[in-house]
């Protein structure tokens, strides 16, 4: 099993980033801002700069790295698509294939922010041990996201969860 992986938040003002262990020991936590300038053509850009410099910093070979999971304020389909994302400027954006190209081909996964929480909470929060979780986050738009039996119902995507945004 390999070594380290990383989780990114982006939001509308900062992307929350942090470097694990695979058995989810979090050793390292910053943040960087997000660049929403030009709807937001330089947020993966700027992510993919500061997992590098952290990588290199730590002297991490990308052999070590299971991958990259990122939370993006929106939709996101199966395939770490988002079709559009009003924080971020973004229309089309194919997240987790864009960054992993910028990631010399690292895995990454890219979901709803909400239901990354979730499972986040499920995994080594507040919801560990419990087989169902409901969350409810409070952002700029709030959103609820539920897992049960350890994964996601797609039939709660992002779109149905989140309610709406506020100005």
């Amino acid at each position: 099993m390999k070594k380290y992986g990383f989780g990114v938040d982006v939001g509308g003002t900062t992307c929350k980033i942090g470097l694990f262990e695979t058995t989810g020991v979090l050793l390292e936590k910053w943040e960087i801002p997000t660049d929403t300038s030009e709807n937001g053509k330089y947020i993966l850009d700027h992510v993919a700069a500061a997992l590098k410099a952290k990588i290199a910093e730590k002297q991490i070979a990308l052999e070590e790295i299971q991958g990259i999971g990122i939370g993006i304020p929106g939709p996101v389909d199966a395939n770490g698509e988002v079709s559009v994302c009003v924080n971020l400027g973004w229309g089309h954006v194919a997240v987790a294939k864009e960054l992993s190209g910028k990631m010399s081909g690292i895995p990454v996964k890219a979901a709803n922010d909400a239901n990354v929480a979730a499972l986040g909470e499920m995994w080594q929060g507040g919801g560990k041990g419990y087989q169902d979780v409901v969350m409810v986050t409070l952002e700029p738009a709030w959103a609820a996201a539920s897992s049960w039996a350890a994964r996601l119902w797609p039939e709660l995507t992002a779109q149905a969860a989140r309610s709406g945004t506020s100005p």
